[in-house]
């Protein structure tokens, strides 16, 4: 088998990863808080003895942490952020962060996702008395209109997150200190950053690079064949 196949092969691999990362982004268009998911490829040089010249190799994969747009529901417990920032909520294993801030109050007046997780405060769980209507600042206090102040959304970043499903993230490494221009909006969503305009031109084009490499791989079988059929004939 020529050495000529194996770049090709490593690209269409690559490549095909990348649109399935293109595709989740294009899904999730919709999803309150969702980041998109970035790739960028590279190609690196070998020894021209093992497997051809070169080799096709994901450099580097990221996370969009930019801002979403903004939908305003007028739901007191909907919650939107602004600047580089996290809610967290109590998982199973632990708290875990968040963008989505599609909370509301369970039957023990618990704020919770949409999961049933609770939400944290920097007191623990933040629970409404009940029957008050809450107010919520843009530094994240909570305050029942009838009452004095509940207590303040943990809000927290991180220098690295891992995404672990359904618009959730776990820190890898301890949380810090949020940037002072993050503000929480009350009576408002944050929607995904994904542009699907420029996530369908990209897809389109990953899916033409995927072509081209198949193409190539397609050649260099032919041409196999044909240098066998020489070597027979001989």
């Amino acid at each position: 088998m020529s050495h000529s196949i194996y770049p090709a092969l490593s690209g269409a691999k690559v490549v095909w990863d990348q649109m399935e990362m293109l595709s989740n982004n294009l899904a999730n268009t919709t999803s309150d808080g969702f980041k998109q998911h970035r790739m960028a490829l590279a190609s690196e040089r070998i020894n021209p003895n093992v497997l051809g010249n070169s080799f096709v190799k994901v450099a580097e994969t990221t996370h969009d942490m930019s801002d979403g747009s903004l939908e305003t529901t007028g739901v007191d417990t909907h919650l939107a952020l602004r600047g580089k920032a996290f809610f967290m909520v109590q998982g199973e294993g632990g708290p875990i962060l968040q963008r989505s801030g599609n909370f509301k109050i369970n039957n023990e007046g618990m704020m919770v996702n949409h999961r049933g997780q609770l939400l944290l405060g920097e007191a623990g769980p933040i629970e409404i008395p009940d029957r008050e209507r809450m107010v919520i600042d843009k530094d994240g206090v909570v305050r029942a209109d009838q009452g004095g102040e509940i207590d303040r959304i943990k809000l927290v970043d991180a220098a690295m997150v891992s995404p672990i499903g359904q618009g959730q993230w776990r820190a890898d490494g301890p949380v810090i200190p949020i940037a002072d221009n993050v503000q929480v909006l009350q009576g408002a969503l944050e929607k995904s950053n994904v542009d699907p305009i420029k996530g369908m031109v990209e897809l389109v084009e990953a899916s033409r690079y995927f072509e081209a490499y198949q193409k190539t791989m397609q050649t260099s079988d032919e041409l196999d064949g044909k240098a066998n059929e020489m070597m027979r004939s001989k």
